[in-house]
């Protein structure tokens, strides 16, 4: 049975936010990073916002992350960053969750929230591994060979799994071990800058996070997205439709050597 389509996506704000980065969410995915994608760009109002679902359906950047994560030269990564966050108010989730050291010396003035899980480490690890994880699993990696977005999402986790390693001492980026060490990290990096850092998750609600930025108190409550379901049912469908590519590029080819052979045989007979 195949997969039922996920549902469509609300059309992208323009990122056309012509000042710096004003606020850095710097918790790991699977931490209400869509919540506060949708917090930042309709509730508070802050700007257009850096998230995952900005980069997976542009090959373009997600090119420009996975050349950030391999590039080495402090100065060199940057410019590759500054080019990444064009535009953008905010940044939540994935790739802005990789670069907290450069970020928060790029823009200077940003807040950072700390995004955390309620449920700690091994609840994260638990959804990492049934929602995320399998991005970077054989069925994904042939299924997908001929999508050009999905092909240049699974290069840019395998430069993801390598940060892991070196800056953590992990194999996967989803082991439950990354959870504390990522969070312990970004604060150790805000502390060594000067800067106020919020811990904040859906829980807690806006009165927190909204003191903390500046902003009023929204009268709706707290969206919540992206949850677990939904996420494994985009894992099953990106799938099924690179499946549908592999199908697609086996006719074509039986066509162009069917048509090829009579091609071949009609000169041969007119000769």
């Amino acid at each position: 049975m195949a997969p039922s389509l996920p549902p469509t996506p609300k059309p992208q704000i323009p990122m056309d936010f012509l000042g710096p980065l004003q606020v850095i969410a710097a918790g790991l995915p699977r931490c209400a990073t869509s919540t506060l994608k949708e917090v930042f760009e309709d509730q508070l109002s802050i700007g257009p916002t850096m998230h995952m679902n900005r980069c997976l359906p542009q090959p373009a950047k997600m090119k420009l992350v996975h050349d950030a994560l391999r590039e080495q030269d402090t100065m060199k990564r940057r410019a590759i960053l500054y080019q990444l966050f064009q535009g953008c108010a905010a940044t939540t989730d994935f790739p802005g969750h990789l670069f907290i050291e450069d970020l928060v010396e790029m823009y200077p003035d940003a807040k950072v929230v700390l995004n955390v899980r309620k449920g700690g480490a091994t609840d994260w690890a638990t959804s990492m591994k049934t929602t995320i994880a399998p991005f970077m699993s054989w069925s994904y990696r042939v299924a997908c060979y001929w999508s050009v977005p999905d092909w240049w999402h699974y290069q840019t986790e395998i430069a993801w799994e390598g940060d892991v390693r070196k800056r953590f001492g992990v194999n996967h980026f989803w082991d439950s071990g990354v959870y504390d060490m990522h969070n312990e990290w970004v604060k150790r990096v805000c502390r060594e800058h000067g800067k106020d850092v919020l811990l904040w998750e859906p829980g807690m609600g806006w009165e927190e996070l909204c003191r903390f930025l500046g902003k009023e108190v929204p009268v709706v409550p707290l969206p919540r997205n992206n949850d677990r379901k939904k996420m494994e049912g985009v894992v099953k469908w990106r799938i099924a439709l690179g499946w549908k590519l592999w199908a697609r590029k086996a006719v074509m080819t039986v066509l162009a050597t069917v048509l090829g052979s009579w091609g071949l045989n009609r000169m041969l007979t007119l000769t």
